[in-house]
């Protein structure tokens, strides 16, 4: 008797795209004040520490800012920051 092969029927993909975002940490940071969120509570509601964030807002980050991250900040800070993904 021949063994057979499963097949599935979903596969799944990764897509890794990097894109330049002028001003973007200026912009999270001004969003920050007019919210009136602390940071301590931006960092809990997003899951990153004191010292990412204020990386990001600093625009030192060493490495790129997750698009789940970008979106986590946005949801936290009720704002949209008009990043574009194509």
């Amino acid at each position: 008797m021949a063994k057979t092969l499963a097949t599935a029927d979903k596969m799944r993909i990764r897509w890794i795209e990097e894109i330049e975002v002028s001003g973007l940490g200026k912009a999270i940071k001004k969003a920050r004040k007019k919210s009136g969120k602390t940071v301590d509570q931006i960092c809990e509601e997003v899951g990153v520490s004191r010292t990412y964030y204020y990386d990001i807002e600093n625009e030192t980050l060493k490495g790129t800012l997750s698009r789940e991250n970008l979106e986590s900040i946005e949801k936290s800070l009720k704002v949209n920051l008009g990043v574009k993904f194509d």
